[in-house]
């Protein structure tokens, strides 16, 4: 079932971004992170890929070319693209009210913190081998607001709906079936 309607997915660290963009490539969607471009900058600076190395090149790149460089350089990408998109690793206000500029509509993504710190634990990402306070403090910095170039909760407040995800993988992808269903 094609859809136009480009998506992009907000969400806090473990929340279950990945797994809805299985869910959107499932439907014919491509996904695009944003944090990709990131990753190729700090691999191509010999720079660690650690979570906190991650946010600090971020904002760096936002200082110099603004908070919603990321979305910037992903809509470049697919601009003349007859595909729908699903949108990742959106981060803050800007990158989101760019794309929602372009026509993206918006799911925010919750979980609580435990099932989130499992997810993660679970995942094993090279970004992820850390313990229960580091999760929080990172978490606390890149959803509040104390890393400029990141505040996921003012983030979610502005997509156009939100979903919890603290059930299983079949839940989670019924509730996003619902979410096409009445708003792609």
């Amino acid at each position: 079932m094609p859809h136009l309607r480009h998506v992009g997915l907000v969400g806090t660290n473990g929340s279950g971004k990945s797994t809805a963009c299985t869910f959107f490539k499932d439907q014919g969607y491509t996904v695009v992170s944003l944090s990709d471009a990131l990753r190729k900058y700090v691999i191509s600076k010999h720079l660690p890929m650690d979570r906190d190395t991650l946010t600090n090149t971020a904002n760096a790149l936002k200082d110099e070319r603004g908070a919603d460089v990321l979305a910037q350089i992903a809509m470049e990408n697919i601009e003349t693209a007859s595909f729908p998109v699903a949108f990742d690793s959106i981060r803050n206000e800007a990158e989101l009210l760019y794309l929602k500029k372009r026509g993206v509509f918006f799911i925010g993504i919750t979980a609580p913190i435990d099932v989130r710190y499992q997810r993660v634990i679970k995942r094993k990402r090279e970004t992820d081998a850390i313990d229960f306070d580091t999760f929080l403090r990172q978490d606390q910095r890149e959803n509040e607001g104390q890393s400029k170039g990141q505040n996921i909760h003012l983030t979610l407040k502005k997509c156009d709906i939100n979903c919890e995800n603290s059930g299983s993988v079949a839940e989670f992808y019924d509730v996003l079936t619902a979410i096409v269903k009445e708003h792609l």
